[in-house]
C-alpha cells in the first residue's frame, strides 16, 4: 500500500473526485430544469386477445446421459409392455384401428337388432302366423320359402290397413255425430273462435286405405235434418230451447266462449 500512494500522486485522486462531484451537478441540473417524458398510452383492445405464445419456452426435459442412436430409439419403439397397443404392421393393430370396419360391424348390429325386432313383431301381431312356410323349407327349397313369405306379409299388411281404416272410419263417425247432434240442438252456434267444429265430408277424409278393389269404401252417411222440431219450434217462438236428460224442454242459455 505504501508503495502505491508513493507512486500515485495526491493530486490526481483530488482532480478526479472534483471532476465526479462536477458530473452529478450538472446531471441534477439539467434533470430539474427539463420536463419528464410523458409515458405511452397503449390503445384499449376491444377484447382479450390472448398471446400466441408463452411467454417462457418449455424446457426440454434434461437427460444427462449421452445422446441415443438410432437403433436405440428404433429399439424403444420395438419394444413390448403389458397392455399396450399391438405394434403398426399387425392384424390387430388394423383390426382395432380401422373405421370402416368399425362401421361395418356397428351398422351390421343394428340392422340385425332392428330386424330382430320387426320379426318378433311380426310373429307376435299377426294373425297368419300358421301360414308361415316351416324354417327347414328355406335349404331345401329357398324360392318357394321366400315367395310363401311374401304373401303372408301382403296379407298381414292388407290387414293392419283394414284395421287402421276401421278405426279411423268409427273416429269421423264418431265426429260426425257429435256436430250433427250440436247442430240439431243448436248447441255451440255462436260461439266465435272456438265455434264451428264440424267433421268434413267422406271424400275429403277417406283416404287410399279405405280402398277395396278399386272401390271407395262409403261410411254410413246419418240423415238428421238441420235442426230437430224442437229447435225449429224455439226459433220461431223467439226462443232457443232444448230437451234435457229427462224430455223435459229447457231454455238455452247464452253463453259466452261456451263456458259462462
Amino acid at each position: 500500500m505504501t508503495s502505491l500512494r508513493t507512486l500515485v500522486p495526491r493530486g490526481t485522486f483530488v482532480l478526479h473526485s472534483k471532476q465526479l462531484q462536477s458530473r452529478l451537478i450538472i446531471s441534477g441540473l439539467r434533470n430539474a430544469s427539463s420536463q419528464p417524458p410523458k409515458p405511452r398510452l397503449l390503445e384499449k383492445p376491444e377484447r382479450f386477445n390472448p398471446p400466441s405464445h408463452p411467454s417462457r419456452i418449455r424446457a426440454k426435459p434434461k437427460y444427462y446421459g449421452a445422446p441415443l442412436s438410432e437403433h436405440e430409439r428404433q429399439a424403444q419403439k420395438e419394444r413390448r409392455y403389458p397392455h399396450m397397443m399391438p405394434p403398426k404392421g399387425t392384424f390387430m393393430h388394423w383390426f382395432l384401428t380401422d373405421r370402416s370396419l368399425h362401421l361395418y360391424i356397428t351398422m351390421g348390429v343394428l340392422m340385425s337388432l332392428v330386424g330382430a325386432v320387426w320379426y318378433q313383431d311380426f310373429i307376435r301381431t299377426t294373425p297368419y302366423a300358421d301360414l308361415l312356410p316351416p324354417n327347414n323349407m328355406i335349404f331345401a327349397h329357398p324360392w318357394s320359402w321366400f315367395w310363401r313369405w311374401w304373401e303372408v306379409y301382403s296379407m298381414h299388411v292388407q290387414y293392419v290397413s283394414t284395421q287402421t281404416a276401421e278405426k279411423r272410419r268409427q273416429k269421423t263417425d264418431d265426429v260426425q255425430k257429435r256436430a250433427e247432434y250440436r247442430k240439431a240442438h243448436g248447441i255451440g252456434q255462436e260461439e266465435g273462435v272456438f265455434g264451428g267444429w264440424t267433421a268434413k265430408e267422406d271424400k275429403d277424409v277417406l283416404g287410399p286405405d279405405l280402398r277395396e278393389g278399386g272401390v271407395t269404401i262409403a261410411a254410413e252417411k246419418v240423415a238428421v235434418e238441420d235442426a230437430s222440431p224442437v229447435a225449429l219450434s224455439a226459433s220461431r217462438g223467439g226462443e232457443q230451447t232444448y230437451v234435457d236428460f229427462e224430455g223435459k224442454p229447457q231454455v238455452t242459455k247464452k253463453k259466452w266462449f261456451g263456458i259462462w
